[in-house]
């Protein structure tokens, strides 16, 4: 157990729980939000174990400055509002590093059920990235997303396009499969629950957009690449 890294977590965790309040968001009294987050901090915990606090602090950096990123394209474009009316809201640019290191943890346990025959090695490794891109464009358009998309949002969604890819190709097929189940799943949950507290709302006032769920696999393919860029330790065991 390495008492530094689940230090790091509990920071992040007083961050979050910080903004919370700062934010006004306890007046919502948003009873799932809460338990989602002291649920996710306990997994969060567990997972930290897995890293030296250097990688986890890289790890850490590189999700809460994707998330200012993602969130002020998001925001800006109007794409969703947060209850406390920032661009974006501290609560959530602190949550995703919660958020990152639960789905890697739950990621971790579902590669174990992977069957070792679904590593098939080269580009086809890259399915996966490449099916969450086709569902997210497609549901996109669908809702007419495409239409609100301004020039920073558009580059954000390329980048992590492109970088989940190149990510995905590099690494075998059930971790990826693995990835995107549990950032898909765990994201859907989260949005939903979100809005139906009134943490935040979507532009059209639907419970959820199902572009938001696939986005988030294109998220943590993207934090992956960008943290093992900065050598950090390689997630999957």
């Amino acid at each position: 157990m390495t008492i530094k890294s689940v230090l790091i977590v509990y920071i992040l965790f007083a961050a979050t729980l910080g903004a919370f309040f700062w934010g006004g968001y306890h007046s919502l009294k948003p009873t799932l939000f809460l338990v989602g987050l002291f649920l996710s901090s306990v997994v969060c915990i567990w997972g930290s174990m897995a890293f030296k606090p250097m990688s986890l602090t890289v790890l850490m950096s590189v999700t809460i400055l994707t998330a200012v990123i993602d969130e002020y394209a998001h925001t800006s474009a109007g794409v969703f509002t947060y209850f406390d009316g920032l661009t974006p809201s501290p609560l959530t640019v602190f949550g995703w590093s919660l958020f990152i290191l639960g789905i890697l943890t739950i990621a971790t346990m579902l590669e174990k059920m992977v069957p070792t025959g679904m590593d098939v090695g080269g580009p086809l490794n890259a399915i996966p990235a490449l099916i969450s891109i086709v569902l997210l464009v497609g549901s996109m358009s669908l809702q007419g997303y495409l239409g609100v998309m301004g020039l920073l949002l558009a580059v954000v969604y390329l980048s992590m396009g492109v970088a989940s890819v190149y990510y995905a190709r590099l690494h075998p097929l059930g971790w990826n499969v693995s990835v995107m189940v549990s950032s898909i799943a765990i994201g859907a949950v989260m949005e939903f629950m979100g809005a139906m507290e009134g943490m935040w709302s979507f532009r059209f006032m639907e419970p959820i957009p199902p572009f938001m769920a696939f986005t988030w696999s294109l998220r943590t393919w993207t934090i992956l690449l960008v943290s093992q860029t900065f050598h950090a330790r390689e997630y999957r065991t």
